[in-house]
C-alpha cells in the first residue's frame, strides 16, 4: 500500500471540506494541508448539486430590510430545532454566518440581485426573515468554484478520485486514513483529520446525493474511532424527481400551482389521506413552505400520502407517483418557477404537457458526528464539519442552513485543526506497523446485499416508522455486521458500513417513542415533552448503543 504523510488531512471535496482546507492553510501556511476528494476536484460532494429552484445559503445581512439580525436568526434555529438543536453551535452560526458569506463574496461569488442592485434575500421554511442568498439555484456549485480557485492558489495539496474506507486501527486517536484509488490502496498519515464526508443519503434507494457521496463510511469510521453520533433519527426527506432522470427536488412555487398527485392508475389520491378539517388546497399550499417532511405542519399529509401509495404498490413504473401541472400556462410557470421549467426543457421534457414522476427522496441528515463549537469530535486528532457533523440541527432545521453550516464549521474545523497540529506533537501511531487489508471485492453477492439494504432502509427508515419495522432493520443489520466485521483491522465493507449506519438510525428512531420534526412514528404520533432531549449513539463491543443525553 502506498503511504503519504501530511500535517492535516481533509476528507471530502464539498463546501465544508474546501472551506476547511482553505482556512487551515491560511491559518498556518507552513503546514502541509492535503484535501482528498471522492471524485474530480470541484465536482465532488453534495454541495455541487444543482437540484432545486432556491438552493440558498443563510446569513442575517438584512438586505431586504425586514429587521433580520443574528439574535433573530439564532432564535429561528432554536425554535425550528424543536428543543434538540445545540444552542452553542447555533450561536456560532448566527454570529459568524455573515462574515463567512462576505468572505465568499470577496472571493468572487456573485449572488442574485434585486432590480435596485441590492443582493436579494429570500425567506425559506423555518425562517422568520428573508435571509437566504442564491446564485440562480446553483449556489453550492458557485461556492465550491470560488473556493477551488483559492485553494489552488494557497498551495493546498489535492488528491482526487479517492474513496475513503476507514481509519486503520483507530482507537481513541486518529492519525490517518485509508483510501481506495484506481484499484489500489492509499494510506495517508496525518496529525489531524477533518471528516467532511457528507451525509448517508445513498444508503436509501431514492436520494439527491452525488454519485460521489459515500458519507456512510465517514459515520461508520467515526463511530469505530470512539466518536458519538447525535440526532441521527432526524433525516430530511422530501419530494424529488425520479423521472425524467434528473436530480431535482420539488418545492416552493410548484405546490402553489395546486398540482394533481396521481398514482399509476391515474387516480388522484391525496384527499383520501387528509383528516377532517384539512382540504387538498390547504395541504398543498402548506407544502410550498415545508419542503422536507415534518410533523410540524399539515404539509406532512402530502408526504404521507405519496409514501403510502408507493408502498401499497400503486407506484409508477419508475417507482414514484405522477405530479401533474398541465393546467398551468407556460407564462405563469416561467414567472414563478423559471428554473424548474428550464431544467427539464433542456432535456426536451415540457412539464406543462408531460407529468413528472416524483417520490420521497433523502436530501440530508440533520444529525451526524457530535462536535463542539471548534468542530472537535472528542476523539484525539479528529474533527468534523458539514453534513458529516451533528448538533447544529435539531428535529428540524431552517431552509438554507445546510450550506451556511458547511462554511461556518468548515472554517472552524480548519482553524482548530491547524492550532491543534501547531501546538501539540502526537505519537506516530503507525510508524512501523503494517496494515493488512482484507476487503471484500464488489462481487455479485455484495451488490445484491447493497441493493437489499437500500430497499430495506427506504421502506422502514423513511417517512413512516414503527417499532416492528425498526426492530426488523436492527435484527438484519446486526447479523450483517457480525458476519462481515473484519476483526483483523476494523475496516468495513461497503454493505457493512451501510448496515452500521442503518442500524444506528433504527436504534435512535426506536428509542424516540414520539413524533417530532422529521421523525414520524405511526405508533407514537404525538410529541412528548418528556423526550425533549437528544439521543447519543456510540459503538461498544461491535454493537451500536443508543441512550438519551444526560
Amino acid at each position: 500500500m502506498e503511504q503519504i504523510k501530511t500535517s492535516i488531512l481533509i476528507i471530502g471535496g464539498g463546501g465544508a471540506g474546501c472551506r476547511a482546507a482553505l482556512a487551515a492553510k491560511k491559518s498556518s501556511p507552513g503546514l502541509e494541508v492535503t484535501l482528498v476528494t471522492e471524485g474530480q476536484f470541484g465536482f465532488s460532494g453534495s454541495t455541487n448539486l444543482f437540484a432545486s429552484e432556491t438552493f440558498g445559503i443563510n446569513a442575517p445581512f438584512d438586505f431586504e430590510e425586514d429587521g433580520d439580525k443574528p439574535d433573530i436568526y439564532y432564535q429561528d434555529m432554536i425554535e425550528t430545532g424543536l428543543g434538540l438543536a445545540d444552542r452553542k453551535l447555533c450561536r456560532v452560526i448566527a454570529d459568524k454566518a455573515a462574515k463567512r458569506v462576505k468572505e465568499l463574496m470577496d472571493l468572487g461569488i456573485e449572488f442574485d440581485k434585486n432590480i435596485d442592485g441590492r443582493v436579494k434575500q429570500m425567506k425559506l421554511s423555518g425562517c422568520s426573515k428573508a435571509r437566504s442568498l442564491s446564485v440562480n439555484g446553483k449556489t453550492g456549485f458557485e461556492i465550491v468554484k470560488v473556493l477551488k480557485k483559492a485553494i489552488i492558489e494557497s498551495g493546498v495539496k489535492v488528491i482526487e478520485n479517492c474513496k475513503f474506507i476507514g481509519f486503520a486501527n483507530a482507537q481513541e486517536v486518529v492519525s490517518g486514513a485509508i483510501f481506495e484509488q484506481s484499484r489500489h490502496f492509499l494510506f495517508i498519515k496525518s496529525k489531524a483529520v477533518i471528516l467532511a464526508t457528507g451525509g448517508a443519503g445513498r444508503i436509501f434507494k431514492y436520494n439527491v446525493n452525488s454519485k460521489f457521496s459515500f458519507g456512510y463510511y465517514g459515520y461508520a469510521a467515526a463511530l469505530r474511532a470512539g466518536a458519538n453520533l447525535v440526532n441521527f433519527e432526524f433525516i430530511q426527506i422530501g419530494p424529488g424527481v425520479v423521472f425524467p432522470r434528473k436530480r431535482f427536488i420539488v418545492h416552493s412555487y410548484v405546490w402553489s400551482f395546486l398540482p394533481r398527485l396521481l398514482n399509476k392508475d391515474g387516480k388522484d389520491f391525496l384527499k383520501e389521506y387528509l383528516p377532517n378539517g384539512v382540504d387538498v388546497t390547504e395541504a398543498l399550499n402548506a407544502k410550498r413552505f415545508s419542503y422536507p417532511f415534518s410533523c410540524r405542519t399539515i404539509a406532512k399529509y402530502v408526504d404521507i400520502a405519496m409514501f403510502n401509495e408507493i408502498i401499497k404498490g400503486n407506484e409508477t413504473d419508475n417507482g414514484g407517483i405522477f405530479l401533474d401541472i398541465s393546467h398551468i400556462k407556460t407564462k405563469e410557470l416561467m414567472d414563478k418557477a423559471e428554473v424548474l421549467y428550464k431544467v427539464f426543457k433542456e432535456i426536451d421534457f415540457d412539464i406543462t404537457k408531460e407529468k413528472l414522476e416524483i417520490a420521497p427522496m433523502v436530501q440530508s441528515f440533520n444529525g451526524g458526528i457530535l462536535i463542539d463549537s471548534m468542530a472537535r469530535t472528542g476523539v484525539e486528532g479528529l474533527f468534523a464539519a458539514g453534513e458529516a457533523s451533528g448538533g447544529v440541527h435539531g428535529a428540524d432545521r431552517p431552509g438554507g442552513n445546510n450550506l451556511i453550516e458547511s462554511q461556518v464549521f468548515g472554517y472552524e474545523a480548519g482553524i482548530a485543526s491547524a492550532d491543534y497540529v501547531s501546538g501539540k506533537s502526537k505519537p506516530d501511531k503507525y510508524k512501523d506497523e503494517k496494515i493488512n487489508l482484507l476487503l471484500p471485492v464488489n462481487n455479485e453477492d455484495e451488490i445484491k446485499k447493497i441493493n437489499y439494504l437500500k430497499d430495506l432502509f427506504s421502506r422502514y427508515l423513511s417517512i413512516i416508522r414503527n417499532a416492528e419495522g425498526l426492530e426488523k432493520v436492527i435484527s438484519i443489520t446486526e447479523e450483517i455486521i457480525e458476519k462481515n466485521f473484519i476483526k483483523s483491522n476494523g475496516i468495513f465493507s461497503q454493505s457493512c458500513s451501510m448496515a452500521l449506519v442503518g442500524n444506528a438510525i433504527a436504534k435512535a428512531s426506536l428509542l424516540r417513542k414520539e413524533s417530532r420534526g422529521t421523525h414520524y412514528r405511526e405508533d407514537f404520533t404525538s410529541e412528548s415533552d418528556l423526550l425533549q432531549k437528544r439521543i447519543l449513539l456510540r459503538f461498544e463491543k461491535d454493537k451500536v448503543i443508543s441512550s438519551f443525553e444526560k
